[in-house]
């Protein structure tokens, strides 16, 4: 008799929150189902995940993700090159399914040769969930066999648009059981009786670190002249040589542990993005900040100023109010940010609101739901592999 065929999972993801996401879901899936190979086009740790559960890592998506057209340009030929392997693997490999996470410049390009391929689909963090109003287009909705969505007002859109989908929660308030405790954190980084701790974000690309980061440092300097604070930087692994430019000797650099250095701190300065809500799941007083170079300017300038868009963060994105501060373009400057950054550390009325914001966040972001967003995701994929022939 021959031996039944392992059943193969492909996993693709584009940017550092998505690759976090995946291999999460991979891991998990991974440990239930050890019978499985799992193969992936994405980042370190996606790529990590994969190579533990016997499959291939087809190729590296890190500082794949673009905002705005004038940084699609750099990496259009390597995501042409990627998705060329990516394709060429999956004709010569059996796949018996394939997760989307996000990413929806590159994943949304690859449906077609998945349903010319017979790869049944299930999409985590479909693109665009996280929007509540405005024109939405949701073009994949039918064409995957399955969606798991982090926001509840996200399912009701592709429900209505003909998916089959489910509200799963978003993993980001997920918690680890072994993470060491606030006090334990702030031990570890150093800080002292009476000394205040301040994260600070500015993001996990090179053209952030080197625009934003100047204004963060500058903010950290006029405060370390008032009180008696210490200044944590958490960035990739990859970006540690750029901002150790940036940031000088006064500053503390971690590599990742984002979230680490969130549920330590006694506030954060947080470049706009999926940090923001990082900082929302850990409990972190934030401002919220963004700006440009100069083409990425004249861009804004030429193609979206004229839009009205109310919020940027994303935890106002999720409330449809302003709770958290945002100080964008012109306004992300180090007189402003320190400014915000001693009201949140002085003012008790300021962080009522914020934490009492926060909860209502959790909520959105699942918080009551029965099952944690990873393990019910992994639980659909198994139930996609049951139901395919």
């Amino acid at each position: 008799m021959r031996p039944e065929r392992r059943k193969a999972v492909l996993f693709l993801a584009g940017d550092l929150s998505g690759d976090a996401h995946s291999a999460r879901l991979a891991a998990a899936f991974g440990a239930r189902n050890p019978a499985c190979t799992i193969h992936a086009l994405g980042g370190k740790r996606l790529g990590a995940a994969a190579q533990k559960h016997g499959g291939t890592w087809i190729g590296d998506t890190t500082n794949c993700s673009a905002i705005g057209l004038h940084s699609v340009i750099p990496i259009y030929f390597w995501a042409r090159w990627l998705s060329f392997k990516m394709r060429q693997f999956v004709r010569r490999t059996h796949i018996d399914a394939a997760v989307l996470c996000d990413w929806g410049g590159f994943t949304c390009r690859q449906l077609r040769f998945f349903e010319k391929a017979g790869v049944p689909l299930l999409y985590y963090f479909p693109p665009g969930s996280w929007r509540q109003k405005g024109k939405l287009r949701f073009t994949y909705a039918t064409r995957v066999r399955r969606i798991a969505t982090p926001f509840k007002w996200s399912a009701d859109h592709l429900r209505a648009a003909g998916a089959s989908v489910e509200w799963v929660g978003h993993p980001i308030i997920e918690r680890d059981p072994d993470a060491p405790d606030r006090d334990a954190l702030r031990a570890e980084f150093g800080v002292r009786p009476g000394e205040s701790l301040i994260a600070l974000l500015p993001g996990s690309r090179v053209p952030e670190v080197r625009v934003i980061g100047p204004s963060l440092a500058g903010a950290a300097e006029i405060l370390r002249s008032e009180r008696a604070v210490r200044f944590v930087v958490p960035v990739p692994g990859p970006l540690a040589a750029e901002a150790a430019k940036v940031f000088g000797a006064g500053f503390q650099l971690v590599s990742g542990r984002a979230s680490d250095v969130l549920r330590a701190c006694d506030a954060a300065v947080v470049k706009t993005g999926s940090a923001t809500l990082e900082a929302a799941a850990a409990g972190a007083p934030q401002v919220a900040v963004y700006d440009l170079g100069r083409i990425g300017r004249l861009e804004w300038l030429v193609l979206w100023s004229w839009k009205e868009i109310p919020f940027i963060a994303m935890p106002n994105i999720i409330l449809q109010r302003r709770l958290v501060t945002e100080l964008l373009g012109p306004e992300c400057r180090p007189q402003k940010i320190a400014a915000q950054l001693r009201m949140l550390l002085d003012d008790p009325t300021t962080r009522e609101r914020i934490d009492s914001g926060y909860a209502e966040i959790r909520t959105h972001l699942g918080g009551g739901l029965p099952e944690p967003a990873t393990l019910r995701t992994a639980r659909m994929l198994e139930e996609l592999l049951d139901e395919t022939p």
